[in-house]
């Protein structure tokens, strides 16, 4: 029973680790997806029919294990789902009696309605849930299907307890690693504040956009006298109302269209495959939109802001990233030299 135990955590455990490693080589996204997880504990509760627990009155599989572990953490509809293809395998493949499995799905089917009102999954109330959930089992099993002594009973709930416990720490500890690599990965690209893109991915969509699109509009979008609302009222304030500027901006993005924030005060929108008048009305409307919104400092005040944007614009065959950004900037240095609040522009070409 000892080598069947090792076994069993040796195979979760392993399970969860190249799941992991094998797929971190491809989009890391598929991590997050109700998908992948189902696929990983459907795969490893598979696995758990090879290398049942051995006892004197038979042997005890644990493929419960890996699916209540995916009810903690997916949706109802994945849970039955695998459960549904572990069935097969457990009755067509391995050739068990159907009858325990269906004891089986009406526990599993009351755990997963429960799990929703569970506040959080932790070790402590994972292992408890599974204490409860086996004895049941055992119970029913024993009273129908199987003689399951009492010593029996209690091996057999230590050895899940202490599988599930050690299952899930890791399980949360690879997912913690993950969590922080993709933060890692992030702040190569996102800027903390506002959680739009930052320069550098600014500078690889336009590389991309240049490649794919027949055009392609760059508006530089500048808070006009920044540093006044920082010196009269503080950074934490000019921090929300750079996160209040970045909301409002979200709503004027077209179709297909992307927003940065390039620096302190100033934002960057890239639009491809929109005209060149289109492209200048939108500045104007933000323009527009911007002039007449309030903008909190606190919880009491609110101060009002302007805009200057300026508008690189790219349509001929020859045009590069340079000359867009420079004619952006361009534009810009003019918004804010004629006095601010408002678009300039000169199109490319």
């Amino acid at each position: 029973m000892f080598i069947d135990f090792l076994l069993n955590i040796a195979l979760i455990i392993s399970g969860i680790y190249l799941f992991y490693r094998i797929q971190f080589f491809e989009e890391k996204k598929i991590v997050e997806t109700g998908l992948f997880q189902s696929l990983l504990m459907t795969t490893l509760s598979i696995l758990s029919l090879l290398v049942p627990i051995g006892t004197s009155q038979g042997e005890f599989a644990l493929f419960f294990i890996p699916l209540l572990i995916l009810a903690a953490y997916n949706t109802f509809y994945y849970g039955l789902m695998s459960a549904a293809v572990v069935y097969f395998f457990y009755h067509f493949i391995f050739d068990h009696s159907i009858a325990p499995y269906l004891v089986f799905i009406v526990l599993y089917m009351l755990f997963l309605m429960i799990v929703p009102f569970m506040r959080k999954i932790t070790h402590a109330n994972l292992v408890v849930t599974n204490i409860i959930f086996t004895s049941l089992y055992m119970i029913i099993l024993n009273q129908f299907f199987y003689n399951i002594s009492l010593m029996t009973g209690i091996i057999l709930l230590v050895t899940t307890s202490l599988i599930i416990f050690v299952a899930h720490m890791m399980y949360e500890d690879i997912n913690a690693i993950y969590r922080l690599n993709k933060r890692i990965d992030d702040d190569e690209f996102i800027d903390h504040l506002t959680q739009l893109g930052n320069v550098k991915l600014l500078d690889k969509m336009v590389d991309d956009h240049f490649e794919n699109d027949d055009s392609l509009s760059l508006l530089l979008i500048d808070i006009d006298s920044f540093k006044s609302y920082n010196d009269k009222h503080s950074y934490d304030s000019g921090d929300k109302i750079i996160s209040q500027m970045a909301s409002l901006l979200k709503n004027y993005v077209p179709t297909g269209g992307h927003l940065f924030r390039n620096s302190g005060e100033e934002f960057a929108m890239v639009i491809p495959n929109l005209s060149f008048d289109k492209t200048v009305r939108l500045g104007e409307a933000i323009r527009n939109s911007v002039e007449y919104s309030k903008f909190h400092v606190n919880e009491i005040d609110t101060v009002n802001a302007t805009v200057s944007i300026g508008v690189g614009y790219k349509n001929t065959a020859g045009a590069t990233k340079r000359d867009l950004l420079k004619e952006a900037e361009s534009a810009l240095f003019e918004a804010k030299k004629l006095g601010q609040n408002r678009v300039m522009f000169a199109p490319i070409g």
